[in-house]
């Protein structure tokens, strides 16, 4: 299967840490975090990666797989991103799509890709331990996400009217099925670029749920970490250095 990993964007709220490197390649106890995925990536043998830069593109040549560039990356978004690979969803091949700026071990993948489902989202059921790291109130943050018995998600990325529709938070991973791929990029032309530049992908995916496309859940408890900002890094950091992993929620073995 093909993966393709978004990278870019400027990654503005983490300062003068994306001043001359872009957010993916931002190090988190002096590992880039793109090469995190890596791992997992080479861990089960998946080496068709792609990645879609922008912001300072030329940092990612040292990296020996397909690059695709958003040029208009200041006045876009990850949708926007995502279809400047459209190749890939003509190559008849399962598609992964990973945000750069979040790290994950390998059961998450491997669930994600096993997880049956025209599209799949994963999904962290137990998100609001890592929010409650993050941030004063997760309530602000965290968006919906509700599904029903079968996994079927029936929502997902709009602002909380309850705490009972955060039943689980999507994370920046996806999978979509060989054979769904052409009706995705269907549903992208008929909303038209002025519609979908500056979209989210999250909104996107809400939209094919919409359509009535199926989008299922393939769902963990932690092992992930998205580092969005200054503070982020800087309390993962130092985490990482006092060795407390577990509250990070990933294993030492990852840091190593």
């Amino acid at each position: 299967m093909n993966i393709v990993i978004l990278a870019a964007g400027t990654g503005s709220r983490l300062l003068h840490h994306t001043q001359n490197t872009p957010k993916a390649l931002v190090k988190l106890a002096g590992t880039p975090l793109l090469d995190y995925q890596l791992r997992v990536f080479k861990q089960l043998g998946l080496s068709k990666i792609n990645i879609v830069s922008g912001y300072l593109e030329q940092e990612f040549e040292p990296y020996s797989f397909r690059r695709f560039v958003n040029e208009d990356f200041q006045q876009s978004n990850m949708l926007y991103s995502l279809m400047k690979a459209k190749i890939l969803f003509t190559e008849g091949e399962d598609l992964i799509i990973s945000y750069g700026d979040i790290i994950y071990e390998a059961h998450i993948l491997s669930a994600l890709i096993k997880q049956t489902g025209d599209i799949v989202v994963s999904a962290d059921k137990n998100w609001q331990l890592l929010w409650d790291l993050r941030m004063e109130d997760p309530m602000q943050d965290a968006e919906s996400f509700i599904y029903d018995d079968n996994n079927n998600i029936l929502e997902l990325g709009k602002p909380l009217t309850s705490a009972a529709d955060a039943q689980a938070q999507y994370i920046g991973l996806i999978k979509i099925s060989a054979k769904c791929l052409p009706k995705v990029v269907q549903a992208y032309d008929s909303l038209g670029l002025l519609n979908t530049k500056n979209m989210y992908l999250t909104d996107f995916i809400q939209h094919l749920i919409d359509i009535k496309m199926e989008v299922k859940a393939s769902f963990h408890q932690r092992g992930w970490l998205e580092v969005d900002t200054v503070e982020d890094l800087s309390r993962f950091e130092a985490l990482v250095k006092n060795h407390q992993y577990k509250v990070l929620g990933l294993r030492a073995e990852y840091f190593q």
